[in-house]
């Protein structure tokens, strides 16, 4: 196992051998094994009010404008602490900012499924809103890429589809109108097709082809949340159909 770089610094930061990020330094690209390690020792007399989470962030392309060469960082794995089920107990009993910035995230959250919601179906209007499929306990037991579904920024999935439409001519022989139109109904997430099975299956086989592409990493979030959304669709019953219209 190689050797672990821990420092912590306040102010401006010593010289170390790993490049200074503005957090505890580790192992730049930890192993498994160093991970666990760092999880573990982060843990040794820790605030039993967070829990340490493993977390990779990867990062997009991006393009010199004056060479045109793309370059992407190296993905960035990091020991966070979050709050545990007693630190939100805490946070709940003190009150305060902390509290405030809870409830906006939760409030944010809601907003955002309500606004899948209503660009996935045209005919929902105030009168009609379902708002039994926004309550908190509906959303927490959706599959876990539907419930990540309304969190994926606009322009997440703008940069899906300027790659799947970039790399997709090519490996299926297909036009890129038919590409763009594809991409197109992804990024309304299916909307038009929820009732079409040979889109949705088409949909699946093409999320399938594209899964193996250079930079499916940056995109797998988007990806996962199409097929599990195509599977719902394509697993809809006739009286939940019928309940929907």
């Amino acid at each position: 196992m190689s050797e672990l770089h821990e420092v912590t610094f306040t102010g401006n930061a010593p010289e170390a051998e790993t490049p200074i990020t503005p957090t505890i330094i580790k192992a730049e690209n930890p192993t498994a094994e160093e991970m666990t390690a760092i999880i573990e020792n982060i843990k040794v007399n820790h605030d039993f009010d967070v829990d340490v989470k493993s977390t990779t962030f990867n990062f997009k392309r991006s393009k010199d404008k004056d060479t045109n060469l793309e370059t992407v960082r190296e993905p960035l794995q990091i020991a966070l602490a979050v709050p545990s089920v007693n630190g939100l107990v805490a946070i709940l009993e003190a009150g305060g900012k902390q509290l405030e910035l809870m409830l906006e995230i939760v409030e944010n959250y809601v907003i955002a499924a309500a606004r899948t919601l209503i660009t996935d179906d045209l005919k929902i209007n105030a009168a009609n809103f379902p708002n039994e499929k926004v309550t908190f306990d509906f959303l927490a037991n959706l599959p876990k890429a539907q419930r990540r579904g309304g969190g994926i920024p606009k322009e997440d999935w703008t940069a899906f589809a300027e790659d799947y439409i970039d790399v997709m001519p090519g490996l299926t022989g297909k036009p890129i109108e038919a590409v763009a139109n594809m991409a197109k109904i992804m990024v309304n997430r299916l909307a038009v097709a929820k009732t079409n099975e040979p889109v949705l299956l088409l949909v699946t086989e093409m999320l399938g082809i594209y899964s193996g592409t250079p930079n499916f990493e940056e995109h797998k979030e988007v990806v996962a949340f199409l097929l599990s959304k195509a599977d719902d669709f394509l697993n809809i019953s006739d009286e939940d159909l019928l309940a929907n219209l």
